[in-house]
């Protein structure tokens, strides 16, 4: 059975009875997979705003965040197209992130090893800013997820792997 309250971070009532209600319309529905896929929506997106919200703050989105990221670890200029396997976006997207982010003097464009190509490089304001955002960052994430044992953050994230797999094999049906 759900946890149900009108907080707004629970199933309502009202919520419940809608899915339930289209049980006989749709006798094809599993409930408790929308139930489900309605929770973890919900969650979902109540994180990523909750921390987008802080990266906001400082004036970068969770997309340009993965950037920075990218290049502090990696420790070295990354082509756009490495940036963009990285960060899970197409090339176009990356093209509008670098933008802005070189606008904003975070990135910098320079010649690759292979002179033919143009490389990332993150400038010393965009590891500045990475030092001071990504402390406060980690804390607001472990703040949320230490509401789980690490058993079960362990479990979560099987279960959110399992999620990735139907996901892959939904788009390839």
């Amino acid at each position: 059975m759900p946890n149900i309250d009108s907080s707004g971070s629970k199933i309502t009532l009202k919520e419940l009875d809608r899915l339930s209600a289209l049980a006989p319309l749709f006798p094809e529905i599993n409930v408790e997979c929308m139930l489900t896929s309605l929770l973890l929506i919900r969650t979902s997106h109540d994180l990523y705003n909750q921390s987008s919200s802080l990266l906001m703050e400082r004036g970068i989105s969770q997309g340009k965040m993965r950037i920075l990221t990218s290049l502090l670890i990696r420790k070295k200029p990354l082509l756009p197209s490495e940036l963009a396997k990285s960060a899970g976006v197409t090339r176009s997207t990356m093209t509008g992130l670098i933008n802005g982010l070189e606008k904003d003097g975070l990135i910098r464009r320079g010649a690759h090893e292979d002179r033919r190509m143009t490389a990332i490089h993150l400038t010393e304001e965009g590891e500045a800013l990475l030092m001071a955002t990504l402390p406060e960052y980690a804390r607001v994430v472990t703040s949320v997820m230490s509401q789980l044992t690490e058993e079960e953050q362990g479990m979560l994230q099987q279960l959110l792997y399992k999620l990735r797999k139907g996901i892959e094999h939904s788009e390839s049906s």
